[in-house]
């Protein structure tokens, strides 16, 4: 194994911190009940997740996609959708940083691996999300970070995970990418060829569960799974 390929929101970053965040921000810009506003933005990301998971839509405006899905559903100019991310950016703590992601990092970079962000956007741009990594001390471990809005292309699809094999030369059985989401980060990342991990909070252990992917309970899961690739104890 050469790469470790990482999601981003539920992964390293807990999504609903930032979504809470913004939430109570566009309520602000709105002057709305808060509740609608939540109500709104789980619709929407729904909406969204189904799109993405056929692989419609067009990938070049993912991110102006989702913004402005979420504006015309609440009634407002998706320059508040903006502004709302902006705002939630600002607002967030180092509460945004799940257990154990840190160490992750870190462990996986003590192997002498290669290690990628490669995450989607949705309501802000990638960008933002770069900027909470930095913020919080978790670029120290990082190589590169491929988003959504930059690549052009979003998970599930194939060019999504052939752009980070690309650039570091590595060929798909190298690499492993590791996400809590089963169709866009492990159904995803098996198409392309990777290997893949599955967070599943729900899981008792760690458990293989296709001839190259597993499933693991949270992210430091990824240094058992490269410990049992590395003995070929799979």
């Amino acid at each position: 194994m050469k790469l470790v390929s990482f999601d981003v929101w539920n992964t390293l970053l807990d999504i609903n911190v930032m979504l809470d965040s913004m939430a109570v921000e566009l309520s602000k810009l709105m002057g709305a009940c808060i509740i609608d506003v939540v109500e709104g933005m789980m619709l929407t990301r729904e909406r969204i997740k189904r799109i993405r998971a056929k692989t419609a839509g067009n990938p070049a405006r993912a991110l102006e996609e989702s913004q402005e899905m979420l504006a015309e559903l609440l009634g407002i100019d998706v320059e508040l959708v903006k502004r709302a991310g902006a705002r939630a950016l600002l607002r967030v703590d180092e509460g945004i940083v799940l257990p154990g992601a840190k160490e992750a990092l870190e462990g996986v970079k003590r192997k002498g691996l290669k290690v990628t962000l490669t995450g989607n956007v949705m309501f802000w741009p990638g960008s933002y999300t770069r900027l909470l990594l930095e913020r919080f001390g978790l670029t120290d471990y990082i190589d590169k970070t491929f988003f959504a809005d930059e690549v052009l292309a979003y998970k599930p699809m194939p060019e999504m995970f052939e752009k980070l094999l690309r650039v570091f030369n590595v060929s798909p059985d190298e690499a492993i990418h590791i996400g809590d989401t089963y169709a866009e980060d492990f159904e995803g990342a098996l198409r392309a060829g990777l290997w893949a991990v599955w967070i599943n909070p729900e899981a008792e252990e760690i458990r293989k569960i296709h001839e190259r992917g597993f499933e693991v309970p949270n992210v430091e899961g990824i240094l058992e799974v490269l410990e049992m690739i590395e003995a070929g104890s799979i």
